[in-house]
């Protein structure tokens, strides 16, 4: 068993109560501004994906440089990124995963997550109220920390910048913002708010050989799942040799599943996937 799948297997445990998706209290926090896309099932193309023509932000690792299970940041920020791209056109830097975990348990703040699991629909939440940097002032560095720069508000420490000699503070940096946020459930609703606005966080019950020792091909599994525990960005779908799926972006580094990237049967609600509601946010440019 290789070193990832030892630190997958028994860190994140299900038997330790442990999850990488934490469910936000109900009812779910939204801001909806305008209508939500509507499509019929006819109109929707038998494929799509957003990876073609077009640039997204590259699958991260929430395991480096150290083990967290911030996957609930990692997708809410990458799904993020991919929107402002391809609503600006512009190949922005990828938000930051590290300035959700710094905020993510502060007190003033909606308690989003932290290493031990936390919720891409309260990071949105956080996002349209506050804003968010990007990675390259705000670095993942798969920790959590509460006692950054003592006395001030973690909004005040989402970007830093050093010198050549090491020396670093604290700087207002470029902030990215939503105009509102929400969520989908189900096959058609989550197609249509792809194809329509762009990749979307969802949630699947990852504790299986199937997903955790992928390599390629479409996950297919018949098991019923109550809870989902790791959360990951939808960017299209399609068909192969006759089984629908969905492609997903994971937070396993480029070395699991094809270069990071995955595909899951669709229609089916495997691993829980469309029973459980997706987050999306709309870049506010």
């Amino acid at each position: 068993m290789s070193l990832f799948l030892l630190i997958s297997l028994l860190f994140f445990s299900p038997s330790q109560g442990i999850g990488w998706y934490k469910e936000a209290p109900h009812p779910w926090p939204s801001v909806v501004k305008s209508p939500l896309p509507q499509m019929k099932p006819e109109s929707l193309p038998s494929s799509f994906s957003w990876r073609e023509d077009h640039y997204l932000s590259p699958p991260t690792n929430q395991f480096l440089p150290n083990p967290c299970g911030g996957c609930w940041a990692h997708a809410s920020a990458g799904a993020l990124t991919d929107r402002f791209i391809l609503k600006t056109g512009v190949i922005i830097p990828h938000l930051s995963m590290q300035a959700l975990l710094d905020c993510g348990r502060e007190e003033g703040f909606v308690e989003m997550g932290s290493c031990e699991g936390g919720s891409d629909i309260l990071a949105y939440d956080f996002i349209y109220n506050n804003g968010i940097t990007d990675s390259t002032c705000s670095p993942y560095m798969g920790v959590v920390f509460t006692n950054w720069a003592e006395g001030t508000k973690c909004t005040q420490r989402m970007c830093r910048q050093c010198d050549t000699f090491g020396n670093c503070h604290f700087v207002n940096g470029t902030l990215y913002h939503i105009s509102e946020y929400g969520n989908v459930t189900g096959e058609i609703e989550m197609m249509t708010e792809m194809y329509a606005r762009g990749p979307i966080a969802c949630s699947v019950y990852a504790h299986t050989d199937n997903f955790l020792k992928y390599t390629g091909g479409v996950i297919t599994d018949d098991t019923p799942y109550n809870v989902t525990t790791h959360v990951i960005s939808l960017i299209g779908w399609g068909t192969e040799n006759g089984v629908n799926y969905w492609i997903g972006r994971n937070s396993f580094g480029t070395e699991w599943g094809e270069g990071g990237w995955f595909k899951i049967e669709r229609g089916k609600n495997t691993l829980n996937i469309e029973r459980h509601p997706c987050a999306w946010a709309v870049p506010k440019v």
